[in-house]
């Protein structure tokens, strides 16, 4: 016996579909926020200062944790090794402090039209200090 698929059945069946996947989606984000929080706002060359004087400490107050740093652009846009922009942050004496990694493709427009001294905020989750002595942030976006 062949069973006939009504639209409207199709249809109800298609939204309750979408309608778990949007859900599980949100609840997704919502845990995320709760785990990492909505972010610790610092400026770069606080965060460098805080690594200097304990690198320790200043792994507990922000490595894997959401960061809202603002800082002066020393260079951008050029690809990183997976071909995503990247933006440096300097101090006041132009040398590299932080390091903002893995953002979105679809940011290279934005990331590629910052310029060398301007200021800009950008939103990452924090790895601590790596490449010598820059502090990295993954998964960054521009706020």
């Amino acid at each position: 016996m062949k069973t006939q698929k009504n639209p409207v059945t199709l249809l109800i069946i298609f939204g309750l579909w979408l309608g778990l996947i949007l859900g599980c989606s949100k609840a997704m984000e919502q845990k995320r926020i709760e785990r990492e929080g909505t972010g610790i706002t610092i400026s770069a060359e606080d965060l460098y200062k805080a690594y200097e004087s304990n690198e320790a400490e200043a792994d507990k107050l922000y490595q894997g944790k959401m960061l809202i740093v603002t800082g002066t652009v020393g260079d951008a846009s050029t690809p990183d090794v997976i071909g995503n922009p990247y933006v440096g942050l300097t101090d006041a004496r132009k040398s590299p402090i932080v390091q903002c990694l893995g953002f979105a493709v679809d940011q290279k427009d934005a990331v590629s039209k910052l310029k060398t001294g301007q200021t800009v905020t950008v939103k990452g989750k924090g790895m601590g200090r790596m490449m010598g002595k820059l502090i990295v942030l993954e998964d960054s976006a521009l706020q």
